[in-house]
């Protein structure tokens, strides 16, 4: 949209194996909308100068090249610690640095020399020592152009297209198109990158006493873009707001959030994800929950014994004989339980892929039923299956310790809410557990009553078949089963 400007850049050039630095100067003129690159400067920088020098200085460089083009934008950035993107064959190359040490997570498409640092992490494809980068469909302008991206093109054009992306997005010359991104993802890359950074020093800080422990971390935006360390290869169905995660987050804004156990896509067995939601950053770093949005999720990985491993090291109670020790999320989903670090058994431990309260402690499941402040049971429609689901929302809000309601000889309890998160944690002397039944179907998730759901019933999370409606009077002769249509159905008991 300028008539006339120009840009300087410092840029590294290998000569006689020693590598010196220069600054280029790139001047163009607008003809009939089109830059059309007219003079190319290039002048040595010795070792003790800055990056940045004074306008006045600069002007009197261009000014012996074209005195016409007044300097308009100034560009230096330093090469140290970051990525050659260019090598043209030859003994003396130049070199372009960027200031983003960052990979497509296509790494399937990497030319042959750039593949030389990846490995097999679990079951991906993956690389140590950057992070890479995913960009979902919310990042395009059109879904159309990243279906075809992903989907349809040839593996030739979706590497052009992989280039032309990382170019777009480490470009700090303004030179090149934009590859049909939204405007604010460039801003966006830069932000995540910037922060991305700061996790992967925590990730390979041989201190940490987490760092055996923690599979991977990851950091995604509203509008997104997703970066990975270790990076690895993603699916390209793979879509960060649809996942568990995620949506975790942003119902629990401002909160520590767990992750029922879940099958790892990468290899890594059952996991559980931690997240929390990041805002837009404000001078007095308050924000407030009613006003405020998220821009990203931070989230890494744990394997699925973890957290009850870091009980039985930190808390001496839960070691002892006839104590039982475990944590749960908001939903009732087991994330720490003694039968996580016991072998799987048909008779003793049966272990399911989504382990419940109701599943493994029947008798604390009915009798937390009693507290009306603490948990409840509700119902909702999956149109995907055509099913009426039934699960538990525990309370998030909950500020007080709660103990038995129904008072006997039976285990003795404890539960409280962990004050920031979606995790309650429970204690309970088992020194004369059993004698309580909550309903589970062995086969499947299917209820084992349809036509009963009481608060005070103890039953599985479950589904039941979504009831039908009759649209038409059954006296239609030409009535018939196609004209039914499903229920509205979404009840909270």
């Amino acid at each position: 949209t300028e008539e006339m400007a120009n840009v300087s850049t410092s840029i590294y050039l290998n000569k006689n194996r020693k590598q010196q630095k220069y600054l280029r100067t790139y001047q163009w003129h607008n003809i009939l909308g089109i830059y059309i690159l007219c003079m190319v400067n290039t002048i040595k920088q010795e070792n003790n100068t800055t990056s940045v020098r004074p306008i006045g200085e600069m002007k009197q460089t261009a000014a012996g090249l074209a005195q016409a083009m007044p300097l308009t934008l100034i560009n230096h950035f330093s090469g140290k610690n970051h990525m050659p993107v260019y090598h043209p064959p030859g003994g003396d190359y130049e070199e372009y640095y960027t200031t983003i040490d960052l990979l497509y997570h296509r790494l399937d498409l990497l030319p042959g020399r750039d593949a030389t640092t990846l490995c097999r992490y679990f079951r991906q494809i993956a690389t140590l020592d950057v992070a890479t980068l995913f960009l979902s469909s919310l990042a395009f302008e059109s879904p159309f152009t990243f279906l075809h991206n992903n989907r349809m093109s040839s593996p030739q054009s979706q590497l052009h297209t992989m280039e032309s992306i990382m170019a777009y997005l480490k470009d700090t010359t303004g030179l090149l198109a934009n590859p049909g991104l939204r405007p604010q993802v460039r801003q966006e890359v830069n932000a995540l990158y910037n922060a991305m950074q700061h996790l992967k020093k925590r990730h390979q800080d041989a201190r940490g006493s987490l760092r055996n422990y923690i599979i991977r971390r990851y950091i995604a935006s509203v509008n997104g873009v997703l970066q990975v360390f270790p990076g690895c290869l993603l699916s390209n169905n793979y879509d960060p707001s649809q996942r568990l995660w995620y949506r975790k987050a942003l119902q629990h804004p401002g909160k520590i959030i767990s992750t029922e156990p879940y099958l790892d896509a990468g290899g890594s067995g059952y996991i559980i994800t931690i997240a929390h939601t990041i805002f837009e950053g404000k001078s007095n770093a308050l924000h407030s929950i009613e006003r405020d949005q998220p821009v990203a999720i931070v989230a890494l990985d744990l394997p699925y014994a973890y957290f009850y491993r870091m009980i039985l090291d930190s808390t001496p109670l839960c070691q002892m004989h006839n104590i039982k020790c475990l944590l749960f999320e908001n939903e009732g989903y087991l994330i720490a339980h003694p039968s996580m670090l016991e072998p799987k058994s048909s008779l003793k431990n049966q272990r399911r892929p989504h382990e419940h309260l109701t599943h493994k402690e029947s008798y604390l499941a009915n009798d937390i039923l009693n507290h009306k402040n603490l948990v409840r049971k509700l119902a909702c429609a999956n149109y995907q299956n055509r099913t009426l689901q039934r699960y538990y929302v525990f309370n998030t809000s909950l500020n007080e310790i709660l103990t038995n309601v129904v008072h006997g000889e039976r285990t003795k309890y404890a539960i409280a809410l962990l004050k920031g998160s979606n995790i309650f944690a429970a204690v309970l002397n088992s020194t004369c557990d059993g004698g309580a039944f909550c309903p589970c179907s062995t086969i499947d998730r299917q209820c084992l009553n349809c036509k009963r759901m009481d608060q005070a019933d103890c039953e599985c999370p479950c589904e039941c078949p979504m009831p039908l409606m009759q649209t038409l009077d059954e006296e239609d002769e030409n009535f018939t089963k196609e004209h039914l249509s499903y229920l509205n159905i979404t009840q909270q008991f």
